[in-house]
């Protein structure tokens, strides 16, 4: 049997000690399916038994599923959820957050050096008389064809001269070239090797990478406390992804011992850097109070700009700020544009979102077929609610044909 992630554990034994928050998290747990499997039914006993302690949180999730009851919580006073309500007699879970974002990918075109100008004819000087840096830089052109035309395997030729006087800018590339199959055949294990080499000189894109393919077990064994290791390296270096990356572990104990102030810590200074998945973690850490005190207006700051910057969990989160006055004013209109930006991204948590404000008339001109059509979009996402109303939607059209 699996073992349950710590994160779960802690909530569970406080919760079943009667604490209301930990209730709380272990019912949002079931019901998001973060962390663990999805179960609606162990997540409305969880909300319930918080609600009844008066945890307005509970309250407002349930009241935004459409099952609260006055006498649950006749104590407590609540300010009424602005969330789209189900349809009566269908599925009625409504998605009000998401889980934290995984460590990243490696870069996928870690070498693009941007628009800028370059003077081929000068490089080629500079990278005949041996010059590494402008090896490296000839490569980027032949590479991204900046004032050249694209000539990967002359790209590679300047990266191998530069990597051959031990310049580690050049292992990377190679490391870079090996690892998405630009050399040759793509090679996982050529690829660590060149990481390897660059990361011990101390080039911090280099330690973060080699960091990621540890941490997933490409090119060796997974190893999530080596991993940690590299990202360290980086992070203390300043780089934005390995602080983010480690956060992630941090957060989870994964590889390191669960630290959340640290993760909170360490999301910030990535944050700073305007790392978009470090504002979106850190902001669910604000508004849940985990490593961190609770701070709705900070966490729906840092939402907003990772929604911005185009991160359509981030997207979906904000609108939902919007839609139930979270740390934002209430603002039913702005929230529907959020959510059509996420969908728009094929996210289908933001596409189920718009079709139930669509549905409903929330913020937006109630259109059915469009509700329809999202709803399919989330539904072909992947988004087990989605396929559960779009089998509703389907059966209840079905009965409503004129039988011949």
């Amino acid at each position: 049997m699996a073992r349950e992630p710590a994160m779960v554990t802690r909530n569970r034994q406080a919760a079943e000690a009667g604490d209301a928050v930990a209730q709380f998290n272990l019912g949002n747990m079931y019901r998001i399916g973060y962390q663990l499997a999805q179960d609606a039914d162990k997540a409305l006993h969880w909300l319930n038994l918080s609600a009844r302690q008066g945890n307005a949180d509970a309250i407002q999730v349930l009241k935004s599923l459409g099952v609260f009851q006055e006498e649950t919580a006749a104590e407590a006073t609540v300010t009424a959820v602005s969330a789209p309500a189900p349809e009566s007699g269908g599925a009625k879970a409504v998605v009000s957050e998401l889980g934290p974002l995984a460590p990243p990918v490696p870069e996928p075109d870690p070498l693009r050096t941007g628009d800028e100008t370059v003077d081929p004819a000068l490089l080629q000087n500079q990278a005949k008389a041996g010059d590494p840096a402008a090896q490296v830089a000839l490569g980027n052109a032949y590479r991204h064809g900046q004032g050249i035309p694209v000539d990967l395997a002359k790209a590679l030729r300047w990266y191998t001269l530069a990597a051959g006087q031990k310049d580690a800018a050049g292992q990377f590339a190679m490391g870079v070239m090996h690892e998405l199959g630009l050399a040759t055949e793509q090679s996982d294990a050529d690829a660590l090797a060149w990481y390897t080499e660059a990361a011990l000189q101390g080039y911090a894109p280099a330690q973060f990478n080699l960091g990621n393919m540890i941490l997933s077990g490409r090119g060796c064994e997974a190893d999530p406390a080596l991993a940690a290791q590299w990202f360290i390296r980086a992070a203390d270096q300043g780089d934005a992804s390995a602080r983010f990356a480690l956060a992630a572990l941090y957060e989870t104990g994964r590889g390191v011992v669960q630290d959340e102030p640290r993760a909170a810590e360490l999301y910030g200074l990535a944050a700073d850097q305007g790392d978009a998945a470090a504002q979106f973690n850190l902001s669910n850490m604000l508004r849940q109070g985990r490593g961190v005190d609770v701070d709705a207006v900070q966490a729906a700051h840092l939402c907003h700009r990772a929604a911005a910057q185009g991160l359509a969990q981030a997207q979906v989160n904000y609108g939902l700020m919007l839609s139930t006055s979270s740390g934002v004013p209430r603002n039913e209109v702005e929230a529907v544009q959020w959510f059509r930006r996420a969908a728009e991204q094929n996210d289908p948590h933001g596409a189920y979102l718009l079709s139930v404000v669509l549905r409903h008339g929330r913020g937006v001109a109630a259109d059915a077929g469009q509700a329809l059509a999202w709803l399919r979009r989330a539904a072909d996402g992947g988004l087990k609610q989605a396929k559960l109303e779009l089998a509703e939607a389907v059966e209840r059209a079905r009965k409503a044909e004129p039988r011949s």
